[in-house]
């Protein structure tokens, strides 16, 4: 499901007009007595984007000495902030409130819900996680409903927006989960059990992004792969190091150079040995024979499978999988057309 975005002003209502040299020298000079009179009360403004990306961009007063270098330094820096060319820790990024509050209930899910028994199901499956130093966590849908329906309906609705939100807070229980929490581990979410099977020709663009389950007959797998997770990328013109990129279903690079002087916005160098990387692998699913309709072909999806899912099924095995229904262009993503990203 798509995240909503608000929409971005006109560029050219935020920038400031720039004086002319002489002009400015002018009204320094004239308002010299001035700005001696309220010397005191002025001070620079802090510089920095807000969460909606506006810009509030403070001024800065030139003495009456200002040079030409000056001027140009600070007509360069004016159009640097309002372009919003900032460096990293100068940006603030836009919070998902809705997905941080869901983050916090399956966190909290994670570490209270007791089976039948009044064992701590998944407080136990993370100390295993933990002690093997990162894996699975596997999770039954039906225990999520029973502690919360609405976040089991906004999972079931908004799965690859709440995906990485599922994985940070399972991250966080399997680091409580034991006393050495120094070193951190990567943990990934499947679920399972979910309430209704589809078949392969249900998957219409209204299940895109949601979780789903579907079932069918496997009739081929390609070999085990490695996949570009998240990128550290260093720019071809400053040399500037970019910050961790996270891949969007094909190879995605930064969209600007973070030197906020340097505007590259196409020359790019992997840092290969710095990104992380994980092993997918292709497996093409067929609707089972009895499902298909007189007279009609069977229809056939692609399913990605990552980490521990691959080489877990071969040709002719009738499976089940559970994950998102994502499309792709038909050229540079990890597949042509749709596929299945499947988790579990």
């Amino acid at each position: 499901m798509p995240t909503s975005s608000g929409a971005m002003p006109p560029l050219t209502s935020s920038i400031p007009m720039l004086e002319s040299e002489s002009s400015l020298r002018h009204r320094l000079g004239s308002d010299s007595q001035q700005q001696h009179q309220h010397q005191h009360q002025q001070q620079e403004t802090q510089e920095g984007v807000s969460d909606l990306g506006t810009l509030n961009s403070g001024s800065k007063t030139l003495g009456s000495r200002t040079t030409t270098e000056e001027v140009q330094e600070e007509r360069a820096r004016r159009l640097r902030d309002t372009l919003g060319l900032l460096p990293r820790e100068g940006r603030a990024k836009v919070r998902d409130e809705a997905a941080e509050a869901f983050r916090v209930i399956f966190e909290t899910f994670l570490e209270t819900f007791e089976d039948d028994s009044g064992a701590p199901v998944y407080v136990e499956q993370a100390r295993r996680v933990r002690a093997d130093e990162g894996g699975v966590l596997s999770v039954d849908f039906g225990h999520i409903m029973r502690f919360d329906e609405r976040a089991a309906q906004a999972l079931l609705e908004n799965y690859l927006r709440l995906d990485a939100y599922l994985s940070q807070a399972a991250q966080r229980v399997v680091q409580r989960a034991s006393s050495d929490a120094s070193v951190a581990i990567k943990v990934a979410v499947a679920v399972f059990g979910l309430p209704s099977v589809h078949r392969v020709r249900e998957l219409r663009a209204d299940k895109i992004g949601t979780l789903a389950c579907i079932g069918g007959t496997v009739t081929r797998t390609t070999e085990v792969r490695p996949e570009l997770v998240s990128g550290i990328f260093r720019c071809g013109e400053c040399g500037t190091e970019s910050g961790s990129v996270a891949q969007q279903f094909r190879y995605t690079e930064p969209a600007v150079c973070e030197n906020g002087v340097c505007q590259n916005r196409t020359a790019w160098t992997l840092d290969v040995g710095r990104s992380e990387f994980a092993d997918w692998q292709r497996v093409r699913v067929q609707e089972n024979a009895a499902e298909i309709p007189a007279g009609s072909m069977p229809r056939t999806l692609d399913v990605i499978v990552r980490g521990d899912a691959v080489e877990r099924v071969k040709p002719g095995d009738r499976a089940q999988f559970t994950g998102a229904l994502v499309a792709l262009p038909e050229a540079g993503g990890i597949v042509g057309g749709g596929a299945f990203g499947q988790r579990s």
